[in-house]
């Protein structure tokens, strides 16, 4: 049961109302997480800018993005982002048993070495992001951008804190 309702739309004020018509413009829907942060007039939009932003364009495929943001959602147990992530990790691409496998990647033969190190990026920065070694950033730097590693972690980020906002409002699934 959620905490909160999330905010309707016939109960919303123009501001809010505005922010729905944007990210129902650009994402086909307004997700319940949004229409729950409707509450708090400081911080909907800005989070459903960067939310709509990290969705869209960007230098990464959608395929890595989708895996990058998968990973973090299962390591946090958060199954609303789960459940959404899955459908689009599955329109990207990614099968079932990819989708298993991301548990226990490191063992799987169904990743490839650039993505068993998208895995292990949003391990490190979801659990242990002070203990990224040298080493670790050498071999990102070889085989990634630097705008696409600063993506991978903003992503990564985003949705630590996205799923931590779920979990603790128990935000339903749509």
């Amino acid at each position: 049961m959620p905490r909160y309702l999330p905010v309707q739309l016939d109960a919303a004020n123009e501001e809010i109302k505005a922010v729905y018509n944007d990210v129902e413009r650009d994402l086909g829907f307004v997700p319940n997480f949004l229409t729950t942060l409707a509450h708090s007039d400081n911080f909907l939009k800005p989070i459903a800018d960067a939310y709509r932003r990290l969705m869209g364009e960007t230098a990464l495929s959608e395929k890595i993005r989708q895996l990058a943001i998968l990973k973090t959602c299962k390591i946090c147990k958060c199954q609303y982002t789960i459940a959404h992530h899955t459908e689009l990790a599955r329109k990207a691409g990614w099968t079932d048993q990819h989708i298993e496998a991301m548990d226990d990647y490191s063992r799987s033969d169904l990743f490839t070495y650039y993505e068993k190190e998208v895995l292990q990026l949003a391990e490190l920065v979801t659990i242990e992001p002070d203990e990224i070694t040298v080493e670790y950033w050498t071999q990102l730097d070889n085989h990634f951008t630097s705008n696409e590693v600063v993506e991978m972690i903003t992503l990564i980020g985003f949705f630590n804190m996205l799923n931590r906002f779920v979990l603790s409002i128990q935000v339903e699934l749509d």
